[in-house]
């Protein structure tokens, strides 16, 4: 048993808000529970309060969240329970993992499980058993109106719901316009508030310009400056390190592990590494996760002074600041300039005032004075807009009515389930969606990946294997359609093979400048198999050939510089989409096994390959932990080219290409183990 008091001492708190009051008293009456309050006013307290009195009454909980560097944040501030002898679990990996590691678990050992969306999602499909669980937290809950991952959050908390009919479950929102209807979706009680233990002021600014609004509040803390583009971020971070406050930063900074962490630093990682060593940095998508992790880890303590950043920032890890700067309210899209959301504004300057640091948060817009009136009434008074639920759209509809067929065999009954939804709850059509239920239901029965008998709808082998691996189904019939053809067998070379990976629903394509469109189409158009790959490729078949490009760039061991600037692709963004292609790649090789695709070895070795960017020699060498693409290649070109070679060679001539004893040493005892 926990005393709630406990944990109030840990946490310092001496007394709760009024809020927090209310909320406990209706946690207490056993009811689900919508919390929607500003960014830093404590709603993590009521998920806490929550989790104690499920492990007092016996029970587990489990508290999803949207995004990894969020679960790993949460996991470490509950990791005091272990000291009070409960299992705390941390569930998220990479893409692959969502399939491989779960189908290890046949029950999941936790009393209070950390997971994002996808991840626990990915578990329940694998049949894992988890039993008495009492208490759901569902952070950031608005976030299933995100157009490409809130159908996961609904789908979950929908089969949660059915899974555990007396599940109390708590949903911590922002500020948004319908709040109401997600309370009542979920049979829920309504806390709201506008309660900041930090003031927060607002403000719009006409005249000064952004060095002037740095150098006039950076001496009362810290500062976050939200603009709308990578460039951006990193053009104004050059423009603010000139000022004279950024000359004189002594204090160490890890400047030095952000250059080295990735194999070959780019010119990105050494602009990035030059600012931080000033106490400046710029934040974007375009950074890998270590040089994320020390930023916003050096902006915490102190040794950066000011973060310019794209808006999703303002949706992960808790990074407040003493003031927010909105550089720009507008962003490009593929319908032009415009204005951002009235969610994300509120998102960006709730991240203004740090709790037992300031007495007060600033934010401020920086906008042209005939913009004034508009920007006030639309952003600073104006009421956020209502969230939408996309998973009646019909690619998150197919990739779910795949993954509930696994679970429920009726057709009706998976139209029940259905109406559970938010999207059912809001829109309320059950004929239309009744109509594109049962058409999917039959595609995937022309594709075989679902079977009915005597009116029982079952996923065949190939379904079920889809369906633990977390693809789209479409992306799944395009492989099996093209790879499973007699004539894919010798005929297709790394780049067709790579152009086919790229025609997943589940990878964002590199753009196509019009200075490019000319060189790509010829480059494309001298391909023998050219028209053949226009016609699969679809109206996006340039774009496809540019990514697949890139993929090859890239298992030919080419730097990350080069494919930065070669492609426009940072080393962060690199290293997503060899992420997605390392995971597609394998599920084309799980169903290669499957249906005996002709050229699965050739797919099976693209794995590895794409997963560590290398050429087809180095494979065998790759095997071995401790040797990565770099360290492989220095020892291919010494003639180190098999694990045999290694364990016959002395640790004195494996240092030699290494540069490192130590590192010749371990490599050493890993080969003679093998």
């Amino acid at each position: 048993m926990i005393k709630f008091t406990e944990i109030l001492k840990i946490h310092n708190i001496k007394e709760l808000y009024d809020y927090q009051k209310e909320a406990i008293e209706e946690t207490d009456k056993g009811k689900n529970l919508i919390v929607s309050t500003p960014t830093a006013s404590g709603k993590t307290l009521i998920a806490e309060y929550g989790i104690v009195k499920a492990l007092n009454n016996g029970g587990r909980a489990i508290y999803v969240v949207p995004m990894r560097a969020l679960a790993r944040e949460k996991f470490g501030e509950f990791k005091i329970y272990k000291n009070f002898g409960y299992n705390v679990l941390l569930e998220m990996g990479d893409l692959e993992s969502l399939d491989v590691e779960t189908l290890k678990y046949k029950w999941l050992n936790f009393d209070i499980l950390f997971a994002t969306a996808e991840k626990m999602d990915a578990i329940l499909r694998a049949n894992v058993s988890i039993k008495g669980l009492k208490f759901l937290v569902v952070d950031e809950i608005h976030f299933l109106g995100s157009p490409d991952r809130g159908s996961v959050y609904e789908i979950l908390i929908a089969k949660l719901r059915k899974n555990f009919p007396d599940i109390q479950i708590l949903g911590l929102s922002a500020t948004i316009g319908n709040t109401d209807e997600l309370a009542k979706w979920l049979n829920a009680s309504l806390i709201q508030s506008s309660f900041r233990p930090v003031p927060l002021t607002e403000t719009i600014e006409t005249k000064k310009d952004l060095k002037t609004l740095v150098a006039e509040n950076l001496p009362k803390g810290n500062i976050l400056i939200f603009t709308n583009s990578k460039k951006r971020c990193e053009n104004l971070c050059v423009d603010l390190s000139g000022l004279e406050i950024f000359k004189n930063t002594d204090y160490p900074k890890p400047e030095d592990e952000i250059l080295n962490a990735i194999e070959s630093p780019t010119e990105q990682c050494k602009l990035l590494s030059d600012l931080v060593s000033k106490g400046i940095s710029f934040h974007h998508a375009g950074l890998t996760n270590k040089q994320r992790e020390l930023v916003e880890e050096s902006f915490k303590n102190g040794k950066i002074k000011v973060i310019v950043a794209t808006p999703t920032l303002a949706y992960g890890v808790n990074l407040p600041a003493h003031t927010v700067i909105i550089e720009k309210l507008i962003r490009y899209t593929d319908r032009g300039m415009i204005e951002i959301p009235v969610l994300e504004y509120k998102q960006m300057s709730g991240r203004s005032g740090r709790p037992k640091y300031d007495k007060e948060g600033i934010a401020t817009i920086m906008a042209n004075k005939s913009k004034e009136k508009h920007i006030r009434e639309k952003y600073i008074n104006g009421k956020p807009e209502d969230i939408d639920s996309y998973i009646l759209a019909e690619p998150n509809l197919r990739f779910h009515t795949m993954s509930l067929i696994s679970e429920i065999s009726e057709v009706d009954e998976i139209l029940k389930f259905f109406d559970t939804t938010f999207g059912m709850f809001r829109y309320r059509n059950p004929e239309a969606v009744e109509r594109n239920i049962i058409n999917i239901i039959n595609k995937l029965k022309d594709w075989k990946f679902v079977e009915e008998k005597n009116h029982l709808l079952n996923l065949t082998p190939v379904g079920n294997r889809i369906n633990q691996m977390y693809i789209d189904p479409l992306t799944a019939n395009r492989y099996i359609k093209i790879f499973s053809d007699k004539h894919y067998s010798g005929s297709y070379d790394d780049i067709d093979t790579l152009f086919i990976l790229c025609m997943a629903t589940e990878i964002l394509l590199l753009y196509i400048s019009r200075e490019e469109e000319d060189d790509i189409l010829g480059e494309f158009l001298s391909r023998e198999k050219s028209g053949y790959l226009e016609e699969i490729g679809g109206d996006k078949y340039l774009e496809r050939f540019k990514t697949a490009n890139m993929f090859n760039a890239w298992i030919n061991e080419k730097s990350e510089n080069y494919i930065y600037s070669e492609f426009n692709a940072s080393p962060g963004l690199l290293h997503q989409k060899v992420e997605i292609g390392q995971w597609l790649i394998y599920a084309a090789c799980e169903l290669g096994k499957i249906l005996k695709f002709p050229q699965l070895k050739h797919l099976m070795e693209m794995h590895v390959r794409v997963k560590y960017g290398i050429r087809r020699e180095l494979i065998e060498l790759i095997s071995v932990k401790g040797i990565g693409r770099v360290r492989a290649r220095a020892l291919f070109n010494r003639g180190f080219v098999n694990k045999e070679m290694l364990r016959k060679a002395s640790v004195e001539e494996i240092t030699v290409p290494l540069k490192s004893k130590k590192i010749a040493v371990d490599i050493k005892k890993e080969v003679e183990v093998i």
